[in-house]
Parts: C-alpha cells; sequence; structure tokens
C-alpha cells in the first residue's frame, strides 16, 4: 500500500542532505523523496514501510521524529505549502545558502556521524536531539506451525498496546517474525506486519559475508541457522533503537530456538516466551538474564479456551512491560543515577553482606545483591559486561569451591574474568569457601559420604572442604587475580569464613581455614594496584565488615559520585579503543594464560613443558612468523618435517593409510583400532624427531578406552599432546545424526580435549564449524585447528569441497566463535581446497586472529607423489644412446 512518509530530521548541509538522499534511495518501493532543509523534513512516497525509511535515516546517521504516516494531507495543508513556496522566490535569506557550504567541523550532524559506529550504541539525551518516536515489538516463532497462535498473539499485544498507551505521541508497531525450520516458507501473511524468515537469513549471511544459502535439510542444523540469524535481526534491531520489545511462544524446541536470540537482547528490554516448558528446568533457557518465561498451561497448538487466557495474559503483561519502559526510557534523564555495586552473598554470610550494604549506602551507592548459587556469579559478571556495575565487592566466593571440588553451585572456569577484564574496582573474600554444596544428603556422591557433611535443609547439604582443596581454591583466585591491572584489594579474615566456620560451630576447622589464608598470601603478586589484608576478625564480624568498606571506598576513584551504566558502557567502548580490553592482541599472553587450578591432573614436568611450547609459539606469532604444524605418517616424513623447520608433528592413523596410497578417510573406516595404530607409529616417529613437538592423534569416541587412563598411557610414551582424530566432524548427514544420537559423537572428542587440558597436555583440536570451536574453546583448546574438509589435490585429493574463497569465511567464523571464548587461542587453517603455501597464505592474508597452517597430506603425501614422479620421469629421460 502507498504511504507518505514525514520525518523530521536536521540536514544542516549539502553533503548530510547527499548522504540521506543515498540512504533512502535504496528503498525498494520508493516512487518519490522531498527532502527540505529548510524545514528539516524528509517525505517519501511510495510503497515501503516507514520502519524500513526511520531504518535508513537512522544508518545514515540522522534521528528523526515521525511527522505524519499516511495518505497525503488534505487540501489546506497543501495551499499553506503552496504559500511558504510562494515565499521562495523572495530568497531573503543570504545566510540559509550559506548554510549549505559543508564544514565537517561546525556541523553538529556530521560531529555525530564520527562516533555513530561504535560496538554498542547508547540511545541520545533528548534534550539535545530527536528521539525516534516509532517503535516496533516482535512477535516471535514458527509461522509454519503456529501461525494461527501467532497471530492470536500478535492481535492481543497490539491490543493491550493501545489501551495502555497514555501519550499519543509515540506508536507501537506490532510484527511477527517467522523462524520456522521447515522447508514450507511462508512470504507474507495478510492483515499483519509480517517478517518472513527470508529475510533474517539474509541479514545472518551479511553479518557473517557469506552467500546466501538455502536452509539445511537438516532440522537440527536447521533450527541451529535459525536461531543465529534470529540473534543478529534482533540485535541490529535493538541496536537501532526500533526494538521495544519480543515475545514469542513454543514448544520445547522452539523455546529453544527462541531463547538463546532472546538471551542476547539487552537487560530491562522486555523479553517473554510462552513455552511448555516454563515450569521445568528452565536454566537453559534463561541463564543470567531477565527473560520471562510464561507457562502456556496447555500445549502450544491451536486456540482454545485455555490457551486463549494464557496468550492474552501474557500479551498483557508484555504490553505493560513495553509502554511502562517506553515511557521509563523518557523520564531516564530527569533520575539521578548512583554509581552501582555489585555484593555476592550466602546465608552464611548475610550478618557481613548485610551491614556493608548498610554503610555503602549512607556513601551514595546503588548495591546489587547476588546469591553465590553459580547462577548468581555470572549474573553478576554480566551486568559488569554490559556496563550497569562499576564496583564489586566479592564477598562470598563459595563457587569456586564447587567448581573445583564438584558441588552442585560451581561457576565455571570464567570467573573473575570480567571484573578484571572491565577493570572495575574490585573487593573479594573468601566467604562459605568452607563449603561444597549439594542436593539432599543420598544425593552426595558415594566418594564423600564419609567426609563431614552438614544437611542446611532436606534440599541442600553442605560439604565441609580441606586443607588441600582450601589450597586449590587459592590457586585458582590467586591465577584471576594476577592478570588484573586495576584495583584489587583481597581481605582475608583470620578467624572464620562462614557462619558454620565458627569456634563451636559444625564446620570450624582452623587449619582449613589458615591454609585457605596462607595459601592466598603466598601466591597473588601484590604491588601499588594490588594488595592483601589480613585481619583478626571472623568474616561475620562488623570490623571485617567496615575493613572491606574502607578498602572499596580507598580504591574506587568514583566515591558514590553519580555513574550511570550509560555511562560506564561509554568509557569501556572508549578503553578497548585504546587496547584496554584486549581482542585479538596477544602482548599480555604470558601474563594470563595460565592457572594451576585450570590443571588439576597436570603433572608439573608436563604443564611446565606445555607452557614453554605455547610461550614459544606466542613469541613466534608476535615477530609475524605463522605456525606451521604438520601431520606424519612415517619417520622419514616426521624426521624431514624437522628439518624443513616444522612447528608440530601429529600422528595419527590416516597418515598410516595415506602413505599406504589410500585416502585419509580410511582412517575413519573399521579397519584398524585408531588408538592402537598410533600408539605403535610412535616407536617410528619419536625416536627420530629430536625436538619438535609431537602429538597424538586419540579417537576420543573409542568405546573401548577409558580415556583417561589413555591419555596417561600417551603422555607416558612420549606424546607431548593430542589432537582430536579420527574426527566424526568429518561426517555429516543422517550418519552424523545418528553418531551424534546415539552417543557418540563430537561432544565425546570435546571431553577428551577437556581431561588432556587438565592434565596440562597440549590440545590441539578439529573444528569444522563455530559451534565445536567455542565447545573446544571452553574446553581449554589451546590451538584450534578449523577444518575445512579433505585435502582436494593429489591423485588420491577429495573433489568435493568448499572453494577457497568460502574457506576464507569459515575460517573467520570459526577464529572469531574461538576468541570470544578465549581471546588467546592460536588458530590455524587446514584441509579442503588449502593444499599448499599459496592457498594458506591466501587465507592468512584475507582473515584476522589466524595464525597459520596445519597440513597433513599437503605435507607428506604431495610432497612425496610430486618428488618420486618428477624423480622417475628424469630417470626416463637417459638415454642408451
Amino acid at each position: 500500500m502507498v504511504k507518505k512518509t514525514v520525518l523530521k530530521v536536521s540536514i544542516p548541509c549539502q553533503k548530510c542532505k547527499t548522504k540521506l538522499l543515498k540512504a533512502v534511495s535504496a528503498l525498494h518501493g520508493v516512487d518519490k523523496i522531498e527532502v527540505d532543509s529548510s524545514k528539516g523534513t524528509l517525505t517519501v512516497t511510495g510503497d515501503v514501510d516507514p520502519y524500513d525509511v526511520i531504518l535508513r535515516a537512522r544508518k545514515a546517521g540522522k534521528y528523526a521524529e515521525v511527522v505524519s504516516i499516511g495518505a497525503p494531507p488534505p487540501p489546506p495543508k497543501q495551499d499553506g505549502q503552496k504559500k511558504a513556496d510562494d515565499k521562495k522566490p523572495a530568497e531573503k535569506k543570504p545566510d540559509a545558502r550559506a548554510a549549505q557550504i559543508h564544514t565537517p567541523y561546525d556541523c553538529p550532524i556530521c560531529q555525530q556521524m564520527a562516533v555513530v559506529y561504535v560496538p554498542r550504541w547508547e540511545e541520545p539525551d533528548p534534550s539535545c536531539s530527536i528521539m525516534f518516536i516509532i517503535r516496533r515489538v516482535f512477535c516471535v516463532g514458527t509461522a509454519d506451525t503456529k501461525l494461527d497462535e501467532l497471530r492470536f498473539l500478535a492481535d492481543s499485544v497490539r491490543s493491550h498496546v493501545a489501551a495502555f498507551a497514555a501519550n499519543p505521541r509515540f506508536t507501537v508497531e506490532v510484527a511477527v517474525v517467522d523462524v520456522s525450520a521447515g522447508q514450507d516458507e511462508i512470504q507474507s501473511v495478510e492483515g499483519l506486519i509480517f517478517t518472513p524468515r527470508k529475510e533474517l537469513l539474509s541479514q545472518y549471511f551479511e553479518f557473517n559475508n557469506q552467500k546466501p544459502q538455502k536452509l539445511p535439510d537438516d532440522r537440527g542444523e536447521a533450527v541451529s541457522l535459525m536461531s543465529k540469524a534470529l540473534e543478529i535481526y534482533l540485535k541490529r534491531a535493538s541496536e537501532d533503537q526500533i526494538l521495544a520489545g519480543a515475545i514469542g511462544l513454543g514448544g520445547s524446541g522452539g523455546t529453544s530456538l527462541i531463547s538463546s536470540a532472546f538471551r542476547a537482547l539487552p537487560l530491562g528490554l522486555p523479553k517473554v516466551i510462552v513455552s511448555t516448558v516454563a515450569s521445568g528446568q528452565t536454566e537453559p533457557y534463561i541463564g543470567s538474564t531477565d527473560l520471562v518465561l510464561f507457562p502456556s498451561v496447555v500445549d502450544v497448538c491451536g486456540i482454545n479456551s485455555v490457551s486463549r487466557v494464557v496468550f492474552s495474559n501474557a500479551a498483557a503483561a508484555f504490553a505493560g512491560m513495553v509502554i511502562g519502559r517506553i515511557d521509563t526510557c523518557r523520564e531516564k534523564n530527569k533520575v539521578d543515577a548512583k554509581s552501582t555495586v555489585g555484593v555476592t552473598m550466602f546465608g552464611v554470610t548475610t550478618p557481613c553482606v548485610n551491614a556493608v550494604i548498610e554503610r555503602l549506602s549512607k556513601n551514595g551507592y546503588e548495591t546489587l545483591v547476588f546469591h553465590a548459587t553459580g547462577v548468581g556469579g555470572r549474573a553478576m559478571e554480566s551486568l559488569v559486561r554490559e556496563g550497569f556495575i562499576q564496583g564489586v565487592l566479592d564477598i562470598t566466593t563459595t563457587e569456586v569451591a564447587d567448581h573445583i571440588v564438584g558441588g552442585v553451585m560451581a561457576c565455571d572456569s570464567s570467573r573473575f574474568d570480567a571484573v578484571i577484564e572491565k577493570r572495575v574496582p574490585l573487593v573479594l573474600s573468601v566467604g562459605a569457601l568452607d563449603m561444597v554444596n549439594f542436593g539432599a544428603r543420598d544425593a552426595i556422591p558415594s566418594s564423600f559420604q564419609q567426609r563431614k557433611i552438614h544437611e542446611h535443609n532436606k534440599q541442600v547439604s553442605l560439604m565441609r572442604t580441606t586443607v588441600e582443596e582450601n589450597k586449590k581454591f587459592a590457586d585458582f583466585i590467586a591465577n584471576k587475580l594476577n592478570k588484573s591491572s586495576s584495583k584489587v584489594c583481597v581481605c582475608l579474615p583470620e578467624k572464620g569464613v562462614s557462619a558454620l566456620d565458627a569456634p563451636g560451630k559444625p564446620f570450624h576447622d582452623p587449619d582449613a581455614t589458615a591454609a585457605l589464608v596462607n595459601e592466598l598470601q603466598k601466591l597473588i603478586n601484590t604491588n601499588n594496584d594490588r594488595k592483601i589484608k589480613v585481619y583478626p576478625y571472623h568474616i561475620n564480624d562488623v570490623e571485617f565488615a567496615n575493613a572491606i568498606v574502607d578498602s572499596f571506598l580507598e580504591i574506587n576513584k568514583n566515591n558514590g559520585k553519580e555513574f550511570s551504566p550509560q555511562t560506564s558502557v561509554a568509557v569501556s567502548i572508549e578503553d578497548s579503543n585504546v587496547g584496554a580490553v584486549p581482542t585479538m592482541g596477544y602482548s599480555s599472553f604470558k601474563a594470563t594464560m595460565y592457572s594451576p587450578s585450570d590443571f588439576p591432573d597436570a603433572h608439573p614436568e608436563t604443564l611446565k613443558r606445555t607452557q614453554a611450547i605455547l610461550h614459544q609459539l606466542q613469541d613466534q606469532i608476535n615477530r609475524g612468523i605463522p605456525i606451521i604444524g604438520a601431520g606424519a605418517g612415517t619417520g622419514i616424513s616426521a624426521k624431514f618435517e624437522e628439518a624443513g623447520g616444522v612447528d608440530l608433528i601429529v600422528l595419527y592413523n590416516s597418515g598410516r593409510f595415506r602413505m599406504a596410497g589410500r585416502g585419509s578417510l580410511a582412517g575413519l573406516l573399521p579397519y584398524a583400532d585408531a588408538n592402537a595404530v598410533v600408539l605403535d607409529m610412535a616407536n617410528e616417529v619419536l625416536p627420530v624427531v629430536k625436538a619438535v613437538p609431537v602429538l597424538a592423534g586419540v579417537c576420543g569416541t573409542d568405546p573401548f578406552r577409558r580415556m583417561d587412563y589413555f591419555l596417561r598411557q600417551v603422555e607416558s610414551i612420549g606424546f607431548f599432546g593430542v589432537q582430536n582424530f579420527p574426527t566424526v566432524g568429518l561426517f555429516d548427514g543422517n550418519f552424523r545424526q545418528n553418531l551424534e544420537e546415539t552417543g557418540m559423537g563430537y561432544g565425546l572428542e570435546v571431553e577428551m580435549i577437556a581431561k588432556a587440558h587438565k592434565m596440562g597436555l597440549l590440545t590441539t583440536p578439529y573444528a569444522f564449524n563455530e559451534d565445536e570451536s567455542a565447545e573446544m574453546a571452553k574446553a581449554g583448546a589451546d590451538i584450534i585447528v578449523a577444518h575445512m574438509g579433505l585435502t582436494t589435490s593429489g591423485s588420491i585429493g577429495a573433489k568435493t569441497a568448499v572453494t577457497l574463497e568460502e574457506s576464507v569465511v569459515r575460517v573467520q567464523a570459526i577464529a572469531n566463535a574461538t576468541h570470544r571464548i578465549n581471546s588467546h587461542a592460536i588458530i590455524l587453517c587446514h584441509g579442503g581446497p588449502i593444499s599448499g603455501p599459496k592457498e594458506a597464505e591466501f587465507i592468512l592474508k584475507n582473515t584476522e586472529g589466524v595464525h597459520g597452517f596445519y597440513g597433513a597430506s599437503s605435507m607428506e603425501r604431495l610432497p612425496v607423489e610430486k618428488a618420486i614422479k618428477s624423480t622417475v620421469q628424469e630417470y626416463k629421460l637417459i638415454s642408451l644412446k
């Protein structure tokens, strides 16, 4: 339908006008564009969505206010326009013409454009710029199976938004977003603002610099792709300040698809899912976000007397969130913002935390208290990353105990990273590190049943930690804090770390507490910014609470001044631009890479050797020299790979098949015991390699070997590390899906790498996509090898493979996914069309954060083929005459 959209914009110079015209004219369906610089209006006529016009204006650096949307104005208004036009010939404003001369330093819009392209953009202050008035909420679901439900939900949201909106100056549109993963595609729906899935996929492929592709036939892959596409689509709408909220509906599959994308939306943006799993185990769907799951009561299957009530109530609640947030955002600059501090608490540290909160409040701080249950710590650090928290008093670090020992309220290995990376002031203590949390008494692992157990209630049992465990906690904490470059103060109470760790209480153990305090003092490297203070108090003594607050006030520069989340985000962006928070840099590699508590099963000599290798490789990268790894199937191959200067050598069973004239896939078929073959190859290769690290290709899915014992055997033979080969990553389609479904999937390879990492072995796994690389990074992989499939060149090379250009995109995606988890991981490319030095150089020159190449067939089979063939041909040229 043809519409006339009139926006109020600021157009102070010709360059601004040209930029705006160019942006809007690219829209499909535009019939006419009028720009009136003197009035500051943009008028677009045609079959084009006003939402798209606003987006284009925003991308051109323009803030816009909707003047009108709809049919052309009535005649009286046109007469008024004519009168305005009649005045134009007089040209009594020479200064207006002068304003058309572009002077960038005097043009406020150009000044804004200079800073608009930052990783995260905050809504401008309404007092100095015009805000968008039109907003959209998205109703998300699988339209191929839930169209009736989506239509009802969208209509309900629209109705409730209209009823709740008291201010007519803003408009909230309701759009349905299709995330169907089936093969049938819906292009449009009558009576609805409808976004087909092809739009989501288009934005996803554009964002990842990929060519548009058809949705995969495999449902699992299709669902994963649609979830990622939805995340990109919603993020863009949020960053453009158009998205006012998102509501979805679905069963377990739909909830999983939608929730993954919703979790990526900012805190405070309304996000709701009406779901069949809302009353079950919801942590996988919600994580540490403010996503709301609304129980559907009945299955999301049609509109009936129950679903009608549930959907309507959910729509009303969601509409209230949307309107309330818009009103709040309009008033947010009138509210004084306090500096916000995150505090961790357990029931057994409550007296300390309460005293701390009371004093902080008197000093002008707002406190956010987080229950240290694993989720609590993650939630706090998520808010630190988003800039909502400007200081942390991590009083209750009990999640570390559960992480190290195996309790049910554990953090993960990233604990403390956000606080350190964002460089916010940190005061840390050791609250409740005297205990590990379990469920009911009979749910405690049998290996712990003889330990000192305290039943907190019928659902929660606590186990006292030992001297040795406390030393491990100190290792974990110290190695995290030693990476910090901001203000950190560790406050340690000598007389007990919880209400249970006191004279006459069940967990009173002075030796264990002393071990914790002493080990932290020994391991933490103190300096002017990183201090340790030991106090002769119990953690719940008022004196200790005061000492904690005193320490925080001492290291916190802001001292309770107004400090909004937006200010914090701006500072973090500025810091990242000057390298304060490294992304792909490696200058801090040596200081940030190693944490002994991350290697609980490591022999000291193995760990030291691995660290030395990584340090040497990193030094090589810093000098601009790529890392080159090679596969070896024979002793002679390994010997001369070393002579050529290779950095790493990997032995795996396919090398033996390859050098016997068979394709590498033979290593994945039941022709021999893969792990036994590698152990046998060690006898041939290890004696002839003098200095280069040699790694074992380990079949992590081997059902007849216990990986912990087998990895010890690999270590004892003399291998420096491991790689996951044979790997199910080379399988796809139904066969791969069946492997995953029957417990023989890639996850076993991830577990093998995680075990090897904890043993201190060098880990260099293959990853075939972003998800696999992320999982391997989380498992602690040191080097990720981005695998592009079987090598294509030579007499027995594969014929089916991605192109070299496609490999650039895939390798970059794997590198990016890895570095989001571990910015220090080394990335190598391998396989497919990357079959020689020129191809490897092409990949390295067209990617970022990729550090070298790993070759197998390209390192031994192809050179042998060429050398033998060439040598024989030279002999055949000998003449007898």
